[in-house]
């Protein structure tokens, strides 16, 4: 649904404008509304509303007062906002997720098919200068489980028993 990477900038008021090619995609399944909230390695994650609502639905099974989900659910939804998007094809980014994500000027917005991500553009070069050394790897990986049809790596069962 949402793929590519395309430069923005944040504006004075705290806004990105929106590339045609998501606002495009945006319109035709009418995703004016988005949540954004802290993502992983810095990134800032935005999900359209019908997204979202299937994300807290997977995470009620659990209970509130279960430790581990209570951390990740103040870091999730503790730093989440509902945003819509302007008439200019804006949205606006509150101030704690621009800190967050370390957001001055330019920008980088990801399409990641279900989800965008909003990174700084030195944090999205860093991120995948790091990853670059492992991506012909996490390639072989994930595309093995998904012939094999079981949806595991042989890596990731072996990380899950130490």
């Amino acid at each position: 649904m949402y793929y590519g990477e395309s430069q923005t900038a944040i504006d004075d008021k705290g806004r990105i404008t929106v590339p045609l090619q998501f606002r495009q995609v945006m319109e035709v399944h009418d995703h004016d509304t988005w949540f954004m909230t802290r993502g992983f390695d810095g990134a800032i994650f935005l999900f359209h509303k019908e997204q979202w609502e299937k994300l807290k639905d997977l995470g009620s099974g659990h209970s509130p007062l279960d430790p581990r989900m209570l951390d990740f659910r103040r870091m999730f939804l503790g730093s989440a906002a509902k945003v819509k998007l302007d008439k200019a094809g804006r949205l606006a980014v509150p101030a704690l997720l621009r800190e967050y994500a370390g957001l001055q000027k330019d920008s980088v917005l990801l399409g990641v098919e279900d989800h965008l991500e909003l990174w700084s553009k030195e944090g999205w070069c860093a991120f995948q200068q790091q990853q670059m050394a492992s991506y012909k790897q996490m390639a072989a990986e994930l595309f093995t489980a998904a012939k094999s049809g079981n949806g595991k790596t042989e890596g990731a069962e072996r990380d899950v028993d130490h």
